[in-house]
């Protein structure tokens, strides 16, 4: 049924209001798409330019708002209302819609000028299936997250026995290092987010740790991980692809294609390599894959509007990076990491992910 599946970009805009909406009152456009004479002093009237589009991603809807004579489609006072499968979202980013998901879609608008107004129509549109009825077989990646501290007497060797599984499955292991303060050792490399993804991850004392794919519980010390890998890889097959366009620098632009109609979220690590810092019980210690920024929540940002994505149809999302001066730019890498639910989203688990340097773009990745 393709009453539950998804949603990609739902490109939106609008602000504030609600009410109730006499379902007698929708109106079609008139004949040349510009119905705003007929709209009376006072009243505010949604019009779109069409009413019946494909669930592409790419054919979209122009809604028109107009408040009596005054066409209020980009004010900041208004509010664009989507109704579908029983769910109500607002939105204020644009007067247009796409989606990847098919299905009905009611759109009211609430307007404020010295009090609420509520638009006394609706539209619906009418988004038309679209598959390609194509499936892919992705390689599979799997993320280590990875707890360490330049006060951690055990971490040195627990980051050499990671390193020996990354050297030993080349490009299928992706590690973000969260650095953290230990004892009275202050960690010049600690962030806000490392806190945020402990308690993510169930919360826990004691350093290093590592967490396959995001999966609570597992508390992994080290410092062989080899056993705990090959359990992890043979446990799941990816069922998504991932790319990543950072060749601006600024601006990371994600691309997720899944096989399944399944809800994803993404979470976005921007990593250093070759930092030379301090580190208890080694001299001269260089530091990799050091976590600098995560550009979304510790638990995934939602793509696609939080509705399944539809089979073979990209879900595409995009992040504004800000540089420090104190990272060394031509040492950073972007790392992309998408994940799904089993648990009725509860909990996330990392399904497939992809990494490029930043200034350079990764496409999709199949199995051979």
């Amino acid at each position: 049924m393709l009453r539950k599946l998804t949603y990609i970009f739902a490109v939106l805009a609008f602000a504030a209001c609600s009410g109730t909406i006499d379902p007698e009152a929708q109106k079609p456009d008139g004949p040349d798409g510009n119905p705003m004479e007929e709209v009376p002093e006072g009243v505010l009237r949604i019009f779109a330019d069409k009413t019946e589009i494909t669930a592409d991603g790419n054919d979209m809807v122009t809604f028109t708002v107009m408040f009596g004579k005054e066409d209020v489609s980009s004010a900041q006072t208004l509010v664009l209302i989507r109704e579908y499968d029983g769910e109500e979202k607002r939105s204020k980013a644009s007067n247009k819609f796409s989606t990847v998901t098919a299905g009905t879609y009611k759109f009211t608008a609430e307007y404020y000028y010295g009090g609420k107004f509520y638009t006394d129509n609706y539209v619906t549109v009418e988004a038309k299936p679209y598959f390609s009825g194509e499936t892919k077989a992705y390689a599979q990646r799997v993320l280590g997250v990875y707890f360490t501290s330049t006060g951690c007497t055990s971490c040195p060797s627990a980051t050499k026995g990671l390193k020996a599984v990354q050297d030993a499955n080349p490009g299928v292991v992706s590690v973000v290092a969260f650095h953290s303060h230990m004892g009275a050792v202050a960690d010049p490399m600690t962030i806000p987010a490392t806190t945020l993804f402990n308690a993510a991850l169930g919360g826990f004392d004691g350093l290093p740790r590592l967490f396959w794919n995001m999966r609570q519980g597992t508390h992994l010390i080290g410092p062989s991980f080899t056993e705990s890998f090959a359990e992890e890889i043979e446990s799941y097959q990816p069922q998504c692809g991932v790319s990543i366009d950072a060749t601006s620098q600024d601006q990371i632009n994600i691309g997720v294609t899944s096989n399944i109609p399944s809800i994803y979220r993404y979470l976005v690590f921007v990593v250093e390599d070759g930092i030379v810092a301090e580190q208890t019980g080694v001299k001269d210690y260089v530091h990799n894959n050091v976590v600098r920024a995560v550009l979304t929540s510790e638990k995934g940002d939602k793509l696609n509007d939080n509705l399944p994505l539809t089979v073979g149809v990209e879900a595409k999302a995009s992040k504004t990076l800000t540089l420090s001066p104190e990272w060394k730019k031509e040492n950073l890498r972007v790392i992309v990491a998408a994940s799904t639910s089993t648990d009725g989203g509860y909990t996330f688990v990392v399904n497939n992910v992809a990494e490029c340097k930043l200034g350079e773009s990764v496409g999709y990745q199949y199995a051979e």
